[in-house]
């Protein structure tokens, strides 16, 4: 099912505001101008914005900037609209604006998760690379206001040469602030920036392995979730039972899950992307989705990447950062390694004896927050926030109709022949059982894996 195309997207990444507390010298937004005026979205487009995302079968909106708190009521607002229709909802935001009574009332308006950047322990780091003197107190006073609210955060490091020492510390960290996940994201030179050969945002191969090994690192001695927001080539990580919470990913933009909306309305395949592909107040979401087909239908992979038998997986890696270090979207990750650098193949499920436990009769239920979307051929099937698989029609229509039932299934009923699947969907989260005590390592692996890479 990996060649299908969605009719809409699964995930919106919803720009409420170009203002910005912040200069951050890694920024991606090529719109961002030293003054001039600042757009943000009204009431009434954001009404007109959920109504698109709800008849377009969307599952989640993360709402971002610019800074989101910048506007704060319209942050309220679109919350609140987009949990009245229904759509689970996320907030990127570097928290400096962030006060209990901020936190509190977007806590009620039903907000669960922020994701904020720390990108270093180091005061003077942190603040040299988000270019805003006192950012990390005031970070990390924000952190400690979203937990005091019972709202998850995770931690976004952007990684480049000026922080990459510093991985494992700032996973400490975050780890201590009580941050469920810090995530090692490589730098996306910006599309304005010339030349970035011998910049701090043009690292090696060697410093890339570096990164990673010191998250899984700070996974293993603090217990934090790790993962990144922009992916890695497969070929890179070579061993990928080592490097399994980077595998998953992917590349939202081709695999046909996101679409970027900026402020003004403007679609984007990409948040990094310049290039607008029509404006959805004027067009309607799912026509300028459909101007996306390029990125949907593989046009931009990698030439060497198409007979790899990971290709719909990695997607040849970052193709943003392809055009930035090489030159074009159909250039080769600076990144890629090539066949060659495969070692260990992915597996969701490695403990062998778990698939005969899966045989023996253990009883499964569909868990209520479960979400499905009918596509042609197949279904979407939405886990818990963006974290949405594609499954063949039969398989989607037993799942929903046990959660319409609120009734428990064997593997028997389910299909025997499906017995690796539904050990698969118990660890993707999709099913869950009082019979197994599988929860804390299911949660740090499963969640970021696509069913198309386990088997």
């Amino acid at each position: 099912m990996t060649d299908r195309i969605f009719s809409a997207p699964t995930t919106i990444n919803l720009e409420l505001t170009e203002i910005c507390n912040s200069r951050c010298r890694h920024c991606y937004n090529f719109w961002r101008q030293e003054g001039g005026h600042r757009i943000s979205l009204s009431n009434d487009s954001v009404d007109r914005l959920v109504k698109m995302f709800v008849d377009a079968g969307v599952f989640h909106v993360v709402l971002s900037g610019g800074e989101p708190l910048c506007t704060f009521d319209l942050l309220e607002y679109a919350l609140k609209r987009l949990k009245e229709g229904g759509l689970t909802v996320s907030c990127n935001s570097n928290l400096m604006l962030a006060t209990d009574e901020k936190m509190r009332r977007l806590r009620e308006a039903g907000l669960d998760h922020v994701l904020t950047s720390l990108n270093s322990h180091d005061p003077a780091v942190n603040d040299y690379m988000v270019n805003q003197p006192g950012a990390f107190n005031r970070i990390i006073a924000g952190i400690e206001l979203a937990r005091r609210n019972d709202i998850r955060v995770s931690a976004n490091m952007i990684v480049c040469r000026q922080n990459m020492d510093h991985v494992y510390q700032t996973g400490r960290l975050a780890a201590n602030l009580g941050c469920q996940r810090i995530f090692g994201t490589r730098v996306v030179p910006c599309v304005t920036l010339r030349d970035v050969h011998g910049t701090d945002y043009d690292m090696e191969k060697k410093d890339a392995l570096y990164v990673l090994d010191e998250l899984v690192r700070v996974k293993d001695d603090a217990g934090i979730m790790i993962g990144s927001l922009v992916s890695y080539p497969l070929c890179l990580l070579g061993d990928l039972e080592r490097y399994a919470d980077f595998v998953g990913r992917g590349c939202p933009a081709q695999r046909g899950h996101r679409m970027n909306i900026n402020a003004n309305g403007d679609g984007h395949a990409c948040v990094h992307e310049s290039i607008s592909y029509g404006n959805v107040f004027q067009e309607g979401l799912v026509a300028v989705w459909r101007k996306f087909r390029e990125w949907h239908a593989g046009e931009y992979l990698h030439a060497q990447c198409r007979s790899c038998a990971f290709e719909h997986v990695c997607n040849s890696g970052c193709r943003m950062s392809a055009l930035a270090l090489n030159g074009s979207l159909h250039g080769p990750d600076p990144l890629m390694c090539g066949p060659e650098g495969m070692t260990k193949p992915y597996k969701l499920v490695y403990d062998e004896s778990f698939h005969l436990r899966v045989k023996q009769g253990v009883r499964f239920r569909v868990p209520q927050r479960i979400r499905f979307r009918r596509e042609d051929g197949y279904c979407l099937l939405n886990i818990r926030w963006a974290n949405t698989i594609m499954v063949e029609n039969s398989v989607a229509q037993f799942l929903e109709r046990h959660k319409d039932a609120h009734t428990t299934f064997d593997c028997a009923e389910f299909g025997s022949e499906r017995s690796a699947l539904l050990a698969e969907l118990y660890f993707k989260d999709a099913v869950e059982s009082d019979d197994i005590a599988y929860d804390d390592e299911r949660s740090r692996v499963g969640l970021s894996a696509d069913l198309t890479v386990s088997r």
